[in-house]
This record gives C-alpha cells, structure tokens and sequence, in this order.
C-alpha cells in the first residue's frame, strides 16, 4: 500500500518539476550557453525592478546565477508564476491517477474519469502555443497574438476548478495524511 502511495506521488511530483523547468526554458528564464561558466550575479534589487514587465506576465530578473552550461535569470515573480503552474499541473495528475485507480469512489464512472486530465495536459499551451505558431508561421498570428497575454490566467484557472471538481469527484488531497 505504501509503495502504491508513493508511486501515486512520484509521477505528479516528476510531471510538475519537468513541467517547471520546461516553462522557465521556454520563456527564457533558463538557457543553456556555453563556454561553461560559474557565478551569480545580483542587480538592482527593488520593487520596481521586481515588477517591471518584460512582456503580458514575464518579469524581469534581479540575478542572474550560472551553473556550467546552464544560465537562470533568477525573477520571483516568475518563479512563483511557475511553481504555481507545475503545482495545480501535478495536483490535477495526481487527481487523475487516484481517480483512475479507485474508479468505484468517482461518481463520473468507468473511463470518463480520464477527461480531469485535458486541462492538465493543455496547459502547456500558455508557454508553448505561442512559440508553436512562430515556428509552424501561421499567418494569422497577429490575430492570435492579442489572446496569448490570456493563455497563462486562462490555465490557471482552467487547473485550479478542474482540481475542485476532482476533489468533489472523491480525489484527496496531494498530501494527505490520512490513506
């Protein structure tokens, strides 16, 4: 029983540190460069640094720490943006698994229960739609580009009530203590 516990933890943990770290790439607050380096580096610490916007919910950094190959542009209010999406991505996984594997505590019934996972897996498209569609060169993109400020509230909330409703469905609490 406990190894089915931590197994039911582990693959929403892993899914919520790969999706971290996959978002902070993607907005380019880490890159890989090289020649190796190691340091940190700290700027103007303020408020108004903290809050200056480099685009719709991209902050700017206040440091700048290299590990090797590896380059983080340190932003708290990117960070938090951050733990927050891979947070709600883990507990709508974890949701999903219980959820599956306790079919007669749901009340939504047989393999239906699988849809509490389409909000979790579309929310990669608040990092990645955009840059998907500069790739692919959709030529409509100055339509879409006024709805892309919207994909990283949308997905938060589209997470966070999907949660509710697995909770109300019968999924505990990631870190419940009781079994």
């Amino acid at each position: 029983m406990i190894g089915a516990r931590s197994e039911l933890l582990l693959l929403p943990l892993l899914a919520g540190v790969g999706y971290g770290l996959f978002y902070l790439y993607a907005i380019g607050d880490v890159t890989f460069y090289g020649p190796p380096h190691w340091g940190a580096h700290l700027t103007e610490v303020s408020l108004e640094r903290i809050f200056s916007a480099r685009s719709t919910l991209m902050f700017e950094a206040i440091a700048v720490i290299e590990l090797g190959w590896l380059v983080w542009l340190v932003s708290p209010l990117n960070l938090f943006l951050t733990l927050l999406l891979a947070g709600l991505l883990a507990a709508n996984i974890h949701g999903v698994l219980y959820i599956r594997a306790h079919p007669g505590q749901c009340r939504v019934g047989g393999n239906k229960g699988l849809l509490g996972a389409l909000p979790a897996m579309f929310a990669g498209g608040a990092c990645c739609a955009p840059s998907l569609i500069l790739l692919l060169g959709i030529p409509g993109l100055g339509a879409f580009s006024a709805f892309f400020g919207w994909l990283l509230p949308i997905s938060i909330v589209v997470l966070g009530l999907n949660r509710i409703w697995q909770h109300r469905q019968g999924a505990p609490a990631m870190f419940a203590t009781s079994g």
